[in-house]
């Protein structure tokens, strides 16, 4: 673009030009491996909770745990293409853990109120993590559905499976469910999309942390300011997603059949969401 030695392009007629061309700054996709028995069991869950409407997702608390990175190498890298290029081989990164300068959170949401968000020290195992269920996860349920209707969802970490951790639940059975969750699937889980909240909120401060407490406490922050409109759209998401995922009969271009279709509309979410569409 720049047209020889002695004439230089500034940076925002760059960035003017990559969007008036349609290339703009998006989220790398991290795809899931998915095997054949991934994908049939995605799409059976899609087709068991196919009957279900936002009213009943709302009765759903989401959780899971994610990494931050202290610097910007934890896979939320950014690139320029256009919309209809989102799951093209060029444009997508496999998943890879990076050790060193990080905070692992847990958290745990529902259409009614955020739930708190944890520090972890080191990696969640079925001790810390019978821990956060005890205190955090059983009174959230409790006072959130307190006529006992509520339904708690989380993956299939080896932590979430324990046996010691399923004994815990069946302890609790009469007062929530858990929600059978499929394995490998990330994508369908829409705390996945706070998570790169946080992430932008916290990249987007004047003063950037500098050590690992001062990286928790922005995180901390991020998360209790979350909109509540923010946490309630993604709640209201999942009968799309499951949409998406039969459209598609679970190849691996489910999401760009929601990016193609954007079944809220262009401005599902702001700007900060707008990588659920692409």
């Amino acid at each position: 673009m720049n047209q020889g030695a002695t004439k230089s392009v500034s940076q925002s007629t760059i960035q003017r030009t990559l969007l008036r061309l349609g290339l703009r700054s998006r989220r790398l996709v991290r795809a899931p491996m998915l095997t054949a028995v991934h994908r049939r069991r995605r799409l059976e869950f899609a087709r068991q909770y196919s009957s279900w409407t936002s009213t009943e997702w709302r009765q759903v608390a989401f959780s899971d745990e994610s990494r931050f990175m202290l610097h910007r190498t934890d896979g939320r890298w950014r690139i320029r293409r256009e919309t209809s290029e989102r799951n093209h081989p060029a444009t997508i990164a496999g998943t890879v853990q990076a050790g060193g300068g990080s905070i692992m959170v847990w958290g745990m949401f529902s259409w009614h109120s955020l739930g708190s968000l944890i520090i972890v020290e080191g990696t969640m195992d079925q001790y810390k993590y019978a821990s956060v269920l005890a205190d955090h996860v059983h009174p959230y349920m409790r006072i959130v559905f307190p006529q006992d209707d509520g339904i708690f969802q989380q993956d299939n970490a080896r932590c979430h499976t324990a046996a010691s951790v399923r004994a815990w639940f069946e302890e609790h059975q009469d007062e929530f469910t858990v929600l059978p969750w499929p394995v490998n699937s990330p994508d369908l889980n829409p705390i996945e999309h706070l998570w790169d909240h946080l992430d932008r909120v916290v990249r987007a401060m004047d003063s950037q942390p500098r050590n690992l407490a001062q990286l928790a406490t922005a995180l901390e922050s991020a998360w209790l300011n979350i909109p509540e409109n923010t946490f309630r759209d993604l709640c209201d998401s999942l009968p799309a997603r499951l949409a998406a995922v039969r459209s598609a009969k679970e190849s691996n271009d489910h999401m760009q059949t929601l990016v193609n279709n954007k079944p809220f509309g262009d401005d599902y979410l702001g700007d900060d969401f707008g990588d659920l569409w692409g």
